[in-house]
């Protein structure tokens, strides 16, 4: 890359999605950059590797649910065992790097049902799935909108509780694990 190629990117003006975001690698995310981050409004490579787990774990949620919802829509070299894979892969990254980032929970902090990463592909496949309802619903169903735009706020505040949590030390998250995998039965 050119010298006035850098400079330009080093003085650009960050977007109104990256206001704020921790450059520090082992910063959580806020739930409004983990928001921007899953639908792909920041930068994977500046800051927290939040950033591009997420960003992927929401592009994974896609496909599968655009593969679920519209055959004819899946791409030629659709597999769902391999998304599926692929999300336990990236959940399991950043569990591992969780382990070494987050504070440790204070004694007797409460115990959380599950890690990060599985917090994380949570709230990246309720925001596909709210999009695709907005999307793919026609304007006579303002009620099923409403559902999906509600039920993403509740998560989007659920995960901002969480991590005010994990920075008070009040709750201790568990030790991630990938779960039963197997081959795929034919």
């Amino acid at each position: 890359m050119g010298g006035a190629a850098q400079a330009s990117r080093r003085h650009r003006r960050p977007s109104r999605c990256e206001e704020g975001v921790p450059t520090n690698p082992t910063a959580l995310l806020s739930s409004d950059h983990l928001q921007a981050a899953i639908a792909g409004h920041l930068d994977d490579q500046a800051g927290s590797p939040l950033i591009g787990w997420a960003r992927e774990l929401g592009d994974l949620h896609a496909t599968l649910l655009t593969g679920w919802l519209n055959p004819a829509r899946r791409p030629a070299d659709f597999d769902e065992m391999v998304l599926r894979s692929r999300i336990s892969e990236v959940i399991g990254e950043i569990d591992s790097w969780t382990v070494f980032v987050l504070p440790r929970a204070a004694a007797g902090a409460r115990k959380h049902t599950h890690t990060l990463g599985e917090v994380i592909s949570h709230v990246a496949k309720t925001y596909a799935e709210a999009w695709w309802t907005v999307l793919h619903t026609s304007e006579e169903q303002p009620e099923l909108r409403h559902e999906a735009w509600f039920h993403l706020g509740q998560v989007h505040e659920a995960y901002a509780d969480l991590v005010n949590d994990l920075y008070a030390r009040r709750i201790e998250l568990p030790l991630g694990w990938r779960g039963i995998t197997g081959t795929p039965r034919t």
